[in-house]
């Protein structure tokens, strides 16, 4: 079972030949995404046709969690990670809103905003976990190094969880407690699966969402390889860019 744990499928076949890197899970959920906001922007009027696209479509988020987490242990700097995640954030906003046909609307906010948090979330769950708070030694001695830092992250999580509610971001609270849950358990294949499995199965009730467990499948396969680099930046432009494309074409075929 520990083994299991360790090494996930990697234990059944060789992941380095069979694997997928990075880039392909990235493919993946961008594929997957793109086939839900068609569905989602396209197929409302055909009820079977929207359910099977938006079903689909669930497979993307807990793969971008997923990649978000792994590019938080191995980026280089981590500041120009989370600026560019702030700034794509506020980029992909107005796309977005017109998605819901809204040129700007604060009623909701992006899957990047819930990405965004999460990567804080967990940033600030590492730096507290490495460096002991300069707690005041009166409470340090009563309470203890250990237990602040707990009382310290519970804080964080609920200040993030919080932002996700109020700011009404894309999967809100839950998206950023994956985050979370990806991180703890990053070398952790077993939690890391029912990690994934009760988010979308036990956080969203019956609906389209269940279909968002198949994410289990790719993120099994990962073998922890890159992939190429050279298109780094196309999954940044990705987002708004595909979303202000989809939008226009609705336009258009309206008029």
């Amino acid at each position: 079972m520990s083994e299991l744990k360790e090494k996930g499928l990697g234990v059944f076949i060789n992941l380095d030949k069979w694997g997928i890197s990075t880039f392909t899970l990235k493919i993946i959920a961008m594929i997957t995404m793109i086939i839900d906001h068609v569905g989602f922007l396209f197929f409302q009027d055909n009820h079977q046709t929207y359910i099977i696209l938006r079903s689909i479509g669930r497979i993307s988020f807990p793969i971008f969690c997923f990649v978000l987490v792994e590019g938080f242990f191995h980026t280089s700097d981590r500041l120009k990670h989370a600026i560019r995640l702030g700034i794509f954030a506020l980029v992909s906003e107005i796309p977005y809103d017109m998605l819901y046909g809204r040129f700007f609307d604060m009623a909701r906010q992006n899957v990047i905003f819930t990405l965004f948090i999460g990567y804080m979330a967990i940033w600030a769950l590492q730096s507290i976990s490495m460096f002991r708070a300069a707690y005041p030694d009166k409470i340090l001695k009563h309470i203890g190094a250990g237990r602040l830092n707990t009382i310290l992250e519970l804080v964080t999580m609920a200040v993030a969880f919080g932002m996700a509610y109020f700011l009404h971001t894309s999967y809100s609270y839950g998206g950023v407690m994956l985050i979370i849950c990806f991180y703890v358990f990053n070398n952790h294949h077993i939690g890391r699966a029912i990690s994934n499995l009760v988010f979308n199965i036990g956080m969203f009730g019956f609906g389209v969402q269940w279909w968002g467990a198949l994410s289990v499948l790719p993120i099994a396969f990962y073998n922890k390889k890159p992939g190429t680099k050279k298109l780094k930046y196309m999954f940044y432009w990705f987002y708004p860019v595909h979303l202000l494309i989809l939008v226009l074409v609705k336009i258009y075929i309206i008029h």
